[in-house]
């Protein structure tokens, strides 16, 4: 009987429930309608709109409702562009929740802290900047991702700056979304600020440039990129092979690529820097090959005697082959 009753209390409740969130939601659609596009003698009435709200319940003793409204928020910025976009940034200062997203910021709790963050960017509420560059090397993974995240939304190509700075390692899942952001409202590249970053020696902060050198196809910065194909950190090589893989190299480049392969230390990591080599190159740089098929690593020779077969050096491997033979009886 009384997991019946639990039942019927809790249905009544999501049903009311339900109805109090489609008022708020209509409320708030009416409000911003009103605000973007008033009616001829018709001015917005900010006071009138306050007065909305708080009858819906958006005050601080109801949060739930508070981050509602702030879900509502955040779903309309991010489907408005221009004008309409700058607008409604004025229009959430001074509306309620008012100063909900920073003191979420101020938390003691990571999980609030990071979402108060999330919140401040956004929707663009740039007068935090200050608060929120203080968590960007928060002990949180969470909180100083969503920190570095908005720093980036605020500051664009200058956040730069602040990268030689960051104690913590930027995960590849930051990378991205640092480098989609950066991409997304930032899209016309400033190198002044990027380059300034080229002399960090921190593996991520390397990593992250050379994924940004891809994303906005800088093909004047290719050089970076090749800098570091054989750097002692495996990651920082995989970037290196997966970003420079975009660009079509010039002669010069390919003979510092070409250097750079002798001294890969992972073979197949070679073996995908070779193929490239063979895929970006005009010509068959048949003594870099040739070269290669003396190489110690099997792999490496077989790829090498493959790239030059498909060519169509047939009769450089058959001659090659059969000097093996010689050189090694018990092979025949």
């Amino acid at each position: 009987m009384g997991t019946w009753i639990t039942i019927g209390v809790s249905l009544v409740y999501r049903k009311r429930r339900s109805k109090h969130l489609n008022r708020i939601e209509a409320t708030f659609a009416e409000i911003t309608s009103n605000y973007l596009y008033p009616l001829p003698g018709q001015p917005f009435d900010l006071v009138k709109a306050n007065r909305a709200f708080r009858d819906l319940g958006i005050h601080p003793s109801k949060p739930r409702n508070v981050q509602y409204l702030i879900d509502l928020m955040i779903r309309t910025q991010r489907s408005l562009l221009g004008k309409n976009y700058a607008n409604l940034e004025l229009l959430y200062k001074q509306i309620p929740p008012y100063r909900v997203s920073v003191n979420k910021l101020r938390s003691k709790k990571w999980h609030i802290k990071a979402r108060g963050i999330r919140e401040i960017y956004e929707m663009d509420q740039k007068q935090y900047l200050k608060e929120v560059i203080r968590e960007i090397n928060n002990d949180n993974i969470y909180v100083r991702r969503e920190a570095q995240i908005a720093t980036v939304v605020f500051l664009g190509w200058e956040s730069f700056r602040f990268l030689p700075y960051l104690k913590w390692e930027m995960t590849l899942w930051q990378q991205i979304k640092v480098v989609e952001k950066l991409h997304d409202l930032f899209p016309i590249a400033n190198l002044k600020y990027l380059k300034k970053a080229y002399n960090t020696e921190k593996p991520y902060a390397t990593e992250l440039i050379m994924r940004i050198i891809r994303k906005f196809e800088l093909v004047d910065e290719v050089d970076y990129i090749i800098r570091f194909l054989d750097a002692p950190n495996f990651d920082t090589r995989e970037t290196a092979i997966y970003c420079i893989s975009s660009f079509q190299l010039t002669e010069k480049q390919l003979t510092r690529l070409k250097y750079k392969f002798m001294n890969i230390r992972n073979v197949e990591q070679q073996v995908q820097v070779l193929r490239y080599i063979n895929h970006t190159s005009p010509e068959v740089d048949i003594t870099f090959y040739k070269l290669l098929l003396n190489s110690e690593n099997e792999i490496i020779r077989l790829c090498s005697a493959e790239i030059l077969w498909n060519h169509g050096y047939k009769m450089e491997i058959e001659e090659y082959y059969y000097q093996q033979y010689e050189k090694h009886p018990q092979l025949a």
